[in-house]
């Protein structure tokens, strides 16, 4: 495991520079003439490509979200893994497991696919996918079978911070690398216990929400905020940033009813007593 850190500190702290195999042994010695290449034996390295996160990410823009303990957001567009780096990530033939909290909507099964696609290009395997249900014992089960497999790496979205801070502790101990989506363990710590939390602008996504809100009441009426009723950081962030920005730039617009939902428990009853109070 150790093997793992050296090679992201390498990798990342690598010059950039582009290798060009060439074949010199048996070149004619007249001008005219020119070797054509066996296309069987271009190197696997040469077909590789750099990893770029969405460059159309303005690399500019404020990001308005800090992370669970008030950490400063660093922009994905400024991340990239070169054709070096990933040839070196190659030889390390790592493994991977996908420990997610929920995997029964499209939005679960865009992380997982993109992070298959992009585990598929660095040549590190993924052993597992599991889907807790959004139960946290069911994640802590699926994380102590994933543990005996022993992969390098996890990925994961707690269902639960403080249910699951153990297992996952225990993972990290283990010596596997842990890479966190949306919410973190508590009492787990960056650099000891995890490499790092991977998130969207929760925060600013909560202002943008407000502003669509107003722009479309024309800045005045009367709106109930239906809100995700479990202890996760970005879905808190999301609903505080919105309650923020109608109170605070919006006077003419009341909030009059406010109704927590699980995601288990996502249904037309479950809305009805804060329907009930907008229309009243």
């Amino acid at each position: 495991m150790k093997k793992f850190k050296k090679l992201a500190i390498a990798s990342l702290a690598a010059g950039m520079f582009v290798l060009v195999g060439c074949n010199t042994e048996g070149t004619s010695n007249s001008s005219d003439e020119r070797q054509t290449p066996n296309t069987s034996e271009i190197t696997e390295e040469a077909k590789l490509e750099p990893i770029r996160i969405n460059p159309s990410i303005d690399a500019d823009a404020v990001i308005q979200s800090e992370g669970p303990h008030g950490e400063t957001a660093v922009s994905a567009s400024t991340l990239e893994l070169t054709a070096e780096d990933i040839e070196k990530i190659r030889e390390g033939n790592y493994s991977a497991a996908l420990v997610m909290h929920y995997a029964g909507n499209d939005w679960s099964n865009a992380q997982i696919n993109g992070l298959k696609t992009t585990f598929e290009k660095m040549g590190i395997e993924v052993i597992t996918v599991t889907d807790a249900q959004f139960s946290a014992e069911k994640q802590v089960s699926d994380l102590e079978t994933v543990m005996a497999r022993n992969p390098d790496i996890i990925v994961s979205i707690p269902t639960d911070p403080v249910s699951t801070s153990s297992a996952f502790r225990r993972a990290a101990e283990q010596g596997i690398h842990l890479i966190f989506m949306d919410n973190v363990p508590s009492n787990l710590n960056h650099g000891e216990h995890y490499v790092s939390v991977v998130s969207a602008d929760n925060y600013g996504n909560g202002i943008a929400a407000a502003e669509v809100m107003a722009e479309e009441l024309g800045g005045e009426g009367k709106i109930g905020i239906v809100y995700h009723d479990a202890d996760f950081f970005v879905t808190k962030q999301r609903t505080e940033a919105f309650e923020a920005t109608i109170q605070e730039k919006y006077p003419n617009i009341e909030i009059v009813a406010r109704s927590g939902i699980s995601v288990l428990m996502m249904d037309c009853r479950s809305l009805q007593p804060c329907l009930r109070q907008i229309l009243s």
